[in-house]
């Protein structure tokens, strides 16, 4: 059994890889596989976790897009790829990781201007070692001074999804996000697997025919977010197109939203 979706800290994820070996060997799960949003940075900490353990833990990424056309975000997996893939995407993933932390570091400036107690130097305190910050670490510390008291409930959607009295949200983040027909291109020519990730979470279904032109090599098919109608769906596109069919629990930790490690596994790794 093992886990393809599997975040540490070294994006939005609140434990280090040697955690997560850990705490899928206690749970009796056969592998795991790091795939940190538009980063490789966890490579060198994946890798001594490896050979310290001897426990198969790997390294993937996962890809922030949004389709030109229906403005939806796409979230596109990479497996297998070698030292060299990892830079090259590294490199193509560069100007959506920065314009991420410019997008967030704005949205706490405008909460702060707001009223809300927050400030950039709170959040980035929450930060891994890669130093990436994100909404999620924003809400923890809005949590700490009583604002609320869970991450993704009304204040959440308020702030960052519906606004209030018909306002725009105060701190929608706006990054650069990647296209996903060039993101699949990349991975393929870098030498891995895209995947697309949880695809019922952002209702990508219709997306999936221009990208397997493109490339597209698996679905995420197993995955919290996918309801019934949703894996049904993904298995039958799956089957039309030939696709390798995924699972992962996409978990967090306490930045998550309650997904358990090893939730939504597959039985192999494919890639």
């Amino acid at each position: 059994m093992v886990d393809m979706h599997v975040h540490s800290w070294w994006s939005d994820g609140d434990r280090s890889v040697k955690e997560l070996v850990q705490m899928a060997e206690e749970k009796g799960i056969q592998g795991i596989v790091i795939c940190d949003h538009d980063t490789f940075s966890g490579a060198s900490e994946v890798k001594e976790a490896a050979l310290e353990t001897g426990y198969p833990v790997s390294l993937g990424i996962e890809i922030s897009c949004m389709d030109p056309v229906s403005r939806k975000q796409v979230h596109i997996l990479g497996y297998g790829l070698d030292e060299a893939g990892q830079r090259k995407i590294d490199a193509y993933c560069r100007p959506i990781r920065e314009s991420m932390q410019s997008a967030v570091k704005k949205s706490i400036e405008a909460l702060e201007n707001a009223g809300y107690p927050v400030t950039v130097s709170e959040v980035e305190a929450l930060a891994g070692p890669g130093g990436g910050i994100y909404k999620q670490m924003v809400m923890e510390i809005l949590i700490q001074k009583g604002c609320c008291k869970e991450l993704y409930g009304s204040l959440y959607k308020e702030l960052f999804k519906t606004g209030r009295d018909g306002q725009p949200p105060i701190a929608r983040l706006t990054p650069q996000y990647g296209d996903p027909i060039e993101a699949v291109r990349q991975i393929r020519m870098a030498g891995g697997a895209p995947v697309l990730a949880h695809p019922g979470q952002y209702d990508n279904f219709d997306l999936v025919p221009a990208l397997v032109q493109a490339g597209l090599l698996g679905i995420e098919a197993y995955h919290p977010k996918n309801d019934v109608e949703e894996l049904k769906r993904a298995v039958e596109l799956a089957e039309q197109y030939g696709l390798q069919m995924t699972g992962g629990s996409d978990f967090h930790g306490r930045f998550g939203e309650g997904e358990v490690l090893g939730q939504d596994w597959v039985m192999h790794n494919p890639f």
